[in-house]
């Protein structure tokens, strides 16, 4: 009896460990976009990529190569402009090169047209048709990724006043805290993500009109920020020293 235990035990955990999973949270903004005069398609924003080559799937069920009409590669409208997508690979998916871009609708109106824009920005390479493609590693854990539509980061970099009121974040370099004076953030809900340069978040904190953050832990480096409520959102850059 003892040795039936033991194998529906060794099972179990064999089982449990082949059916990790890690998550990659796909976020994009498209407020810029829509303000530039382009119109969102009925079918909303979706994503294409190789993302039944790296093994891919969503909740519904796997994902296709190429084809962000297809009902898996639809992505979910948060509000405020806010588009985002749960990506789900295998443990042993982990290094994979995932390519990708976030469309609209359909072929013909997504980004990565512009050499200009990702190309330069670092977080995407060119095809060699002149087509620029989003690329990540996927990484061994939980992730997401926030960027403004054809853009290597988060949406309103380098704005710090507005409807928003007035945002002080010091000293910059920063080497142990970074302190975010917000006057708004006791009047709005207000929330503070820190990602770092390929659009991973690496923390998310509620605000209150001075706020600290620990960064002593990050390497040297650059970083953005990204404050939220609902009047709106404003990020900017940090250097970690």
């Amino acid at each position: 009896m003892r040795k039936f235990y033991t194998l529906l035990s060794f099972l179990f955990v064999g089982s449990f460990a082949f059916s990790q999973m890690v998550t990659v949270t796909l976020q994009v903004d498209i407020t810029n976009y829509l303000a530039a005069g382009n119109a969102l398609d009925p079918n909303g924003i979706r994503v294409g990529g190789n993302f039944g080559t790296t093994g891919a799937s969503v909740a519904a069920g796997a994902m296709a190569d190429w084809t962000p009409s297809d009902a898996n590669s639809a992505m979910m409208d948060m509000g405020n402009g806010m588009w985002s997508i749960e990506v789900m690979y295998d443990a042993s998916a982990a290094g994979s090169e995932q390519l990708y871009k976030f469309v609209n609708g359909d072929w013909g109106t997504n980004e990565g047209i512009d050499t200009s824009a990702i190309a330069e920005g670092g977080c995407g390479i060119d095809d060699g048709s002149g087509n620029i493609n989003r690329v990540l590693t996927v990484p061994t854990a939980d992730m997401t990724y926030t960027f403004c539509w054809d853009r290597c980061d988060p949406c309103n970099v380098g704005i710090e006043e507005g409807i928003m009121g007035t945002l002080n974040v010091y000293p910059n370099p920063a080497q142990k805290e970074l302190y975010v004076d917000f006057e708004n953030a006791n009047s709005y809900s207000s929330t503070i993500e820190l990602f770092d340069m390929s659009g991973k978040r690496l923390s998310t904190k509620s605000m209150n009109q001075l706020t600290i953050l620990n960064i002593e832990n990050l390497n040297p480096g650059l970083y953005l920020y990204r404050v939220s409520n609902s009047q709106g959102a404003v990020s900017g850059r940090f250097i970690k020293k």
